[in-house]
């Protein structure tokens, strides 16, 4: 009677055992295919050569630091500024494909330097890039997908997924992707958050004019 007793228990934790496995593999693979179709919908983007990205970040110390990056074939912009309690420093790449000028403005001064250091770049990412499909499943196994509506747009919050593109340094490691896009709309590192915004196929030539360069102090390049 015992030995069955012991026999009986063991088949019903195996069925536990079993369930727990098959309920396991099931949201392993909910959150892959959901990640793969996200994948799939931010290719159509990631290509692009004509783009805009606005970012906004605010740091853990109050910090705002915005991004307006825009690109047009070989031509490219970046304006970065720098809030701090209301004192604004700002900075402004221009690459016209051959060459790279920069200006600097605050409230001490403005300078520029011709002929300077690459463009810092603004890439098409979305926190999900990974090497294949297997890597992609192996993230999935650890990530933690919630549905979720942002600016009136459908998206996922995604945590803790392993991506190539991910800063593993970060304390927190929180997305949101557009569903319809596949697009980074949000990301908390827990230093900061950032958001973004952007547009496609509408950038405007206007944008690549360069400031006049008579209101800047010249730096050397030496």
């Amino acid at each position: 009677m015992e030995k069955k007793n012991i026999r009986s228990f063991l088949k019903i934790l195996l069925i536990v055992f079993l369930i727990v496995i098959v309920l396991f593999l099931i949201n392993t693979f909910r959150k892959f295919f959901i990640i793969k179709e996200l994948q799939n919908n931010f290719a159509k983007f990631s290509s692009s050569q004509n783009y805009h990205i606005k970012s906004v970040a605010r740091e853990k110390d109050g910090v705002i630091v915005t991004i307006n990056y825009y690109t047009k074939g070989s031509k490219k912009v970046s304006i970065l500024e720098r809030d701090k309690n209301g004192e604004i420093n700002k900075i402004s790449m221009y690459d016209n494909g051959e060459r790279t000028d920069t200006f600097w403005d605050n409230a001490e001064a403005k300078k520029a330097k011709l002929n300077s250091e690459p463009i810092m770049m603004i890439s098409l990412y979305n926190g999900l890039e990974n090497d294949n499909d297997w890597f992609t499943f192996i993230a999935s196994i650890y990530s933690n997908i919630k549905k979720t509506t942002y600016n009136g747009k459908e998206g996922y919050v995604i945590k803790n997924f392993m991506s190539s593109m991910s800063l593993s340094s970060a304390e927190k490691n929180e997305i949101l992707i557009e569903k319809a896009t596949g697009l980074l709309l949000k990301n908390d590192t827990g230093y900061s958050i950032s958001e973004r915004e952007y547009e496609f196929d509408n950038v405007s030539d206007t944008i690549f004019e360069e400031p006049d360069i008579g209101l800047y102090k010249l730096v050397d390049n030496n």
